[in-house]
């Protein structure tokens, strides 16, 4: 279940497999900011760091789009983040500071929040990457990104990330703190690949540090980090280049977004090319 700074109360439930349930809406949503409502097939423009932003209403929620400046589309990569339970992706961008991560990064890519459950039993929206991929690019204009796509996703995100396992473009996933369930999917895709495929998945946790440590005692030559590095230092080259990274996370379970260190961190030492 999402943890708390000490300040808040602890949800009841953690995040579980999809269900053919009613959405369990008994827990409290974990963010009360208000955030304006937007109609299907509105978009907002506006701007952040020199780049170019959008919040795009559609059939499956709100979709959140970043271009940095400097994007190079022959070179660029794409990033996804999945937000977790008891937050709308509207609502992890203000209170979790998400398009300040994606800068600090410092990457070359399209960054993209779409929606994602937010409840037990509360469906994934979206559940193939290419018709949102397809959604953001007629939407924006932008030229898509012919490098690799990253997905990254906090808590109960993980059941959308669970259900793009075959999309041949992604390349590496950043699960943070949400390995409660799909061990032995995840294992089978870092495996899996056509010849020469790069796949990497890199997991950081806090509750779910004993079941990631469990992974990685079964994957050969995977590396396991006593704690998140610091921003200024980042991964160390080992670390960079293992197939399977697994991290504790010195901070707890909610915390991990709220900072704005791992996500960055992780974008930036991955399969992601650099901003120039």
């Amino acid at each position: 279940s999402p943890a708390p700074t000490e300040a808040r109360p602890r949800p009841a439930q953690a995040p579980a497999a999809d269900a053919a349930v009613a959405p369990d809406r008994s827990q409290a949503p974990w963010s009360r900011t208000g955030v304006p409502l937007l109609a299907i097939g509105e978009v907002e423009r506006g701007t952040f760091a020199g780049g170019p932003t959008w919040r795009i209403g559609t059939r499956r929620g709100v979709v959140l789009v970043w271009r940095p400046a400097g994007y190079r589309a022959r070179q660029a990569g794409l990033a996804v983040y999945l937000h977790g339970y008891f937050t709308t992706v509207d609502q992890a961008a203000a209170d979790h500071r998400l398009l300040e991560q994606f800068r600090q990064s410092g990457r070359n890519a399209l960054f993209v929040a779409p929606e994602a459950p937010a409840w037990n039993g509360e469906e994934s929206v979206w559940t193939e990457l290419a018709p949102l991929v397809d959604e953001v690019l007629r939407r924006t204009g932008v030229s898509s990104p012919a490098g690799p796509a990253v997905v990254a996703a906090h808590s109960g995100g993980y059941r959308t990330l669970l259900l793009w396992l075959a999309e041949p473009r992604v390349q590496e996933l950043l699960l943070l703190d949400g390995l409660y369930r799909g061990d032995d999917e995840l294992r089978g895709w870092l495996e899996g690949g056509p010849p020469g495929a790069r796949r990497r998945l890199v997991l950081l946790g806090d509750e779910t540090a004993q079941r990631m440590e469990a992974l990685a005692a079964q994957v050969p030559g995977a590396v396991l980090l006593p704690r998140l590095p610091l921003p200024s230092g980042g991964l160390d080259e080992r670390a960079r280049a293992a197939r399977l990274l697994c991290i504790r996370s010195q901070h707890p379970h909610m915390a991990i977004v709220e900072r704005g260190e791992a996500l960055p961190l992780l974008l930036r030492d991955g399969r992601l090319p650099a901003l120039r």
